[in-house]
């Protein structure tokens, strides 16, 4: 299944937020951070496998832009010179100077806050002296105005180009592991590699939420590589958080192929690249 050969949600929900909580390119480029989150979700829900109920599945060669092979290597640059830098031109964005609204940039969901929001209706002799509880929605969320639509549309397919990224990324180095060990693609070996990845992901702390607003799910219907429906987005959102709710694994996870020092080294790299692409392209 060429399905297999990712990062797991976990893994790009993580890097999501490693990349926002930097001061680096990502986070001074991106205003609407929800839209930019769900982006990073993209290109692996009309595949069919981590959402359910597609009822049109989408081939991985397409979302993904990359050849159909064993471990496929999504050719990125590709889809940032037909759908990122158009946008950006038509749009003037850069990652050199500040967007309009960056001042205020519309927020993704925190699980953490969304749990103490509904705890305070159940417990709410917990929070006799606490402060008012937080409400993670804004003005914004509402906003379907060409310029709104076009600022979202942008984040939403930045999310994307950075998924394809990170999986580019992370799939060259385990072909690279695969060949520095004598290996070769078979499947116990994706058997193996996909139960280490599970590991991995289950053992990131996430926090994060793409939230179903009425922008978001605007933003998806003019998303330019294909419209993504209503439906779909509202499924793709509840496996996210069920995703981020049960993210729950061993701190100490035992690996049957890869290494520690593997994902923590490509981990790393995979949030510089990004960063060092966007500072280069943008």
């Amino acid at each position: 299944m060429i399905g297999a050969f990712v990062p797991s949600w976990n893994i790009h929900i993580a890097q999501t937020e490693r990349l926002l909580a930097r001061t680096g390119a990502v986070a001074r480029t991106v205003v609407d951070r929800n839209a930019f989150l769900f982006g990073n979700l993209v290109p692996d829900i009309y595949v069919g496998y981590m959402v359910p109920g597609i009822q049109h599945p989408i081939a991985y060669r397409i979302t993904h832009v990359a050849k159909p092979e064993h471990i496929p290597k999504p050719r990125e640059w590709e889809f940032w010179n037909t759908y990122v830098a158009p946008l950006a031109e038509r749009l003037g964005i850069s990652c050199k100077t500040p967007r309009s609204g960056a001042e205020r940039p519309i927020l993704a969901s925190s699980l953490h806050i969304e749990q103490d929001y509904v705890s305070r209706c159940h417990y709410p002799q917990r929070y006799m002296d606490a402060k008012p509880p937080v409400w993670q929605g804004c003005t914004a969320d509402a906003d379907l105005s060409r310029e709104a639509l076009d600022a979202s549309v942008f984040d939403m397919v930045l999310g994307a180009w950075a998924h394809l990224v990170a999986d580019n990324l992370w799939n060259t180095r385990v072909n690279e592991f695969l060949d520095a060990h004598g290996g070769k693609p078979s499947e116990a070996f994706r058997i193996k590699k996909q139960g280490d990845f599970d590991l991995f992901g289950k053992a990131l702390p996430i926090d994060l939420v793409p939230r179903a607003t009425p922008r978001l799910i605007a933003a998806a219907a003019a998303f330019p590589q294909y419209p993504i429906e209503e439906q779909p987005v509202l499924l793709s959102v509840g496996v996210a958080h069920e995703t981020v709710r049960t993210n729950h694994g061993t701190p100490d996870p035992r690996y049957e192929l890869l290494t520690t020092d593997f994902f923590e080294h490509v981990f790393a790299e995979a949030l510089d690249h990004t960063e060092t692409l966007l500072e280069e392209r943008l």
